[in-house]
């Protein structure tokens, strides 16, 4: 493996395209629109340098956490995931520790940056709290059943927080009438989004961690599945898809009062019908690569659920409107 494909699988190079992703259509699909559409303004949180750094600062802190998690796994990747970069031998333990100080002080200095230029300093403290909880994640957290798991899915879903804590400050700071309006269909927008987010997110690390669960079992990393069985992990999982299909349920709900047909069928081809799909194959499995497939189909179900927001955009109707 040649040092760039060992740099971009060591931080998760494919996870960090979907938060940028994520958190750049939001922003510009759905924030955006509702400062020209119904602020009637083009005054924004961010200009585009500070929302480019504003989205590199996330990256940083996720991909330090990234970091930070393969280098308390060495041990175990040695022997049961070889080809992860760290256990190839392509980075020493010391080079990870230094790559993750660089890009946790990176995202963290952005983070206080950001805060200087919207008069909201204290935000940077916020970017500390998240590489501290990141750490004790992947330093302890994670061998307890369920609390790392829900930590680091409520990290998945807290961009979408992060941004709107700009958004809020911005404003407070400046007045605009219907300003309490726009704040509100924002915050509906974050509440579907951030909750997707966190929901796909911790059925697809309780996944992860019954596939895992040999490794875990021999290094006393007593996740769900290893502390109460796999059954017992299976049961969770489908829990949390079920409360992913009701609170879609919620919304969908108001797309068919909105006449909103487009966006109706497309969470319901994209996003529904999958997740049903998963629900059905987390009851059938029982090998280590059939839950490896579940867990690439829900990476794929929250790329489809992001992928909605450019969706309903061209479909005349997007979320802020």
């Amino acid at each position: 493996m040649n040092s760039i494909a060992s740099f971009f699988k060591l931080i998760r190079a494919v996870n960090l395209f979907i938060i940028a992703l994520s958190v750049s259509l939001f922003y510009y699909l759905i924030l955006v629109p509702a400062h020209h559409y119904k602020l009637f303004t083009g005054l924004l949180p961010f200009t585009t340098v500070e929302f480019v750094l504003f989205v590199l600062s996330i990256l940083c802190i996720a991909a330090a956490g990234n970091i930070i998690n393969d280098y308390f796994d060495f041990e175990l990747d040695r022997e049961f995931k070889p080809e992860r970069p760290l256990a190839q031998g392509a980075y020493s333990l010391d080079t990870a520790m230094y790559l993750h100080a660089i890009f946790a002080f990176a995202g963290i200095g952005l983070g206080f940056y950001l805060g200087y230029k919207a008069n909201y300093f204290k935000i940077g403290y916020i970017y500390i709290i998240c590489t501290l909880m990141l750490y004790l994640y992947s330093a302890f957290l994670k061998k307890m059943p369920l609390v790392g798991n829900i930590l680091v899915s409520a990290l998945s879903g807290f961009v979408f927080v992060l941004l709107m804590l700009f958004e809020v400050n911005f404003m407070n700071t400046i007045y605009f009438e219907g300003s309490k309006y726009v704040l509100d269909l924002l915050l509906w927008q974050v509440l579907f989004y951030g909750g997707f987010a966190f929901l796909t997110s911790l059925a697809r690390e309780i996944v992860k961690d019954i596939e895992d669960k040999e490794g875990d079992a021999e290094y006393n990393i007593n996740t769900l599945a290893v502390q109460f069985g796999e059954t017992v992990a299976k049961i969770s999982v489908i829990v949390v898809l079920v409360s992913l299909l009701s609170g879609l349920a919620f919304f969908m709900n108001g797309f068919i009062a909105a006449h909103a047909t487009k966006e109706f069928v497309y969470l319901s081809v994209a996003v529904v019908l999958p997740v049903m799909v998963a629900i059905v194959l987390v009851v059938l499995a029982k090998e280590k690569k059939q839950y490896t497939r579940i867990s690439l189909l829900l990476k794929i179900i929250m790329l489809l659920g992001i992928l909605s927001i450019p969706a309903f955009y061209l479909f005349n109707l997007h979320p802020a409107a």
